[in-house]
């Protein structure tokens, strides 16, 4: 029996009631759809141990996703101190670090807004942060090879590629 020949033995109610039906499963799906980043290939990186001497990194989130959130489990053996994660994963729209300077256990936390710093394609690029002392650095490392004239930026490991700093701001000349 076809969908048609079924809708019409229905009586009217159950036609309506069908009809309810059809239009909020729409919608769930279109919402769905909608309330989430879109999934681009790109890294989230970061290595405390190696970048930030003297930083304990107490929590950390990139965008809506669950990238570093701190979980229960973290509260008694504390936030990696480093991660990298690769594939189709959530673009973000923010990174939240806090963090430890372990000689004053002077605690500091900063969320970076990463919409209007980031470009709209960052396919096969590497979010990065590095904490010194009270300063938070994020990097967008890119697939493109460094120019000879120009001077590596950002973590050491990616000195051969072009590397732009998203945070702090650069000051305009």
């Amino acid at each position: 029996m076809t969908l048609h020949l079924l809708v019409k033995r229905l009586s009217d109610s159950g036609r309506r009631g069908l009809a309810a039906a059809m239009t909020g499963a729409a919608l769930v799906l279109l919402s769905a759809c909608t309330t989430h980043p879109p999934q681009v290939q790109h890294s989230f990186q970061f290595d405390a141990r190696k970048d930030s001497p003297g930083i304990e990194i107490l929590d950390y989130r990139y965008g809506t996703s669950f990238y570093g959130r701190t979980d229960p489990a973290w509260q008694e053996r504390g936030a990696a101190q480093g991660t990298s994660i690769h594939g189709a994963i959530r673009r973000g729209d923010d990174l939240y670090v806090k963090w430890r300077i372990k000689e004053t256990g002077q605690v500091f936390e900063e969320t970076v807004d990463l919409r209007r710093r980031m470009p709209e394609d960052i396919t096969d690029h590497i979010l990065y942060f590095i904490v010194r002392g009270q300063q938070l650095y994020v990097y967008l490392v890119t697939p493109q090879r460094r120019t000879k004239g120009e001077p590596p930026n950002g973590p050491r490991m990616y000195d051969y590629l072009k590397v732009i700093t998203l945070h702090p701001d650069v000051p305009s000349k």
